[in-house]
């Protein structure tokens, strides 16, 4: 099992999933297609629709080791007004991933982003992939985020500092940072170190809601507006680091 399979094993349920996924696919009904959504590399509505649905095939396939493609069901995008028909082959792809992972167990072994771990990894991987999502369509939509809990935030923000960090850096596309962080959720008891294995005394420690924090690591947000105590500059360096693909 890969080093990652601890974090994983306590990802969160499916029925989280399934309803960030819901959640995103009623946003996704009637929406503007043509929108643009911010921090998405100017990417439109209908792209990130897309997007989102051939990760969730992509992550199916993982777990079963084979490559996956929606049955043909005559839904199609025809244009940038087609909302539903949109909608419609979202719900498809994601329908697809909830039967894959409920139809195998949750330590069934499979290909992760870490080598081989267990099934567990997708359904925590494919949960935070849709939450990071849905926020960026209701940016894009200027709809309000739908309430997620708590520890589901601070399950990405610990997905970040323990899988998706330290494989940026294995593949050479961020560098160790120079310096670490520590940050501290409120209200809830979650603490991290940044980069996870780091044992020097933290140049910054940075205190925010634990989904400001998930949005803050997954480059959504920036430090403005945050309760920064110690070096700035240092946190902005390490932030700025390509911490997520």
């Amino acid at each position: 099992m890969a080093d990652d399979e601890g974090a994983a094993r306590r990802g969160p349920p499916l029925e989280q999933l399934a309803g960030l996924q819901h959640a995103f696919e009623s946003q996704l009904a009637g929406a503007a297609l043509e929108a643009k959504v911010p921090h998405c590399g100017g990417w439109s509505v209908q792209e990130l629709a897309e997007h989102l649905g051939a990760v969730h095939l992509w992550a199916a396939g993982k777990v079963l080791g084979e490559k996956l493609e929606l049955p043909d069901s005559g839904v199609v995008v025809q244009n940038l007004s087609d909302s539903r028909a949109s909608a419609a082959r979202y719900r498809a792809a994601a329908g697809l991933l909830r039967t894959t992972l409920a139809s195998v167990p949750i330590d069934q072994p499979c290909q992760t982003l870490a080598g081989v771990g267990s099934a567990s990894f997708w359904q925590r991987r494919q949960t935070h992939e849709t939450l990071i999502h849905l926020w960026d369509l209701c940016q894009a939509l200027g709809s309000p985020m739908p309430p997620v809990e708590a520890a589901v935030w601070e399950d990405c923000v610990a997905e970040v500092v323990e899988v998706m960090h330290p494989r940026q850096i294995r593949l050479g596309r961020a560098s160790a940072p120079p310096h670490s962080l520590l940050l501290v959720a409120e209200s809830t008891p979650g603490r991290w170190r940044l980069p996870a294995e780091s044992s020097a005394e933290p140049s910054a420690r940075i205190t925010a809601s634990a989904a400001e924090l998930a949005l803050l690591l997954w480059g959504r947000r920036s430090l403005e507006g945050l309760a920064v105590r110690g070096d700035h500059a240092a946190a902005t360096a390490v932030l700025t680091g390509a911490l997520t693909p």
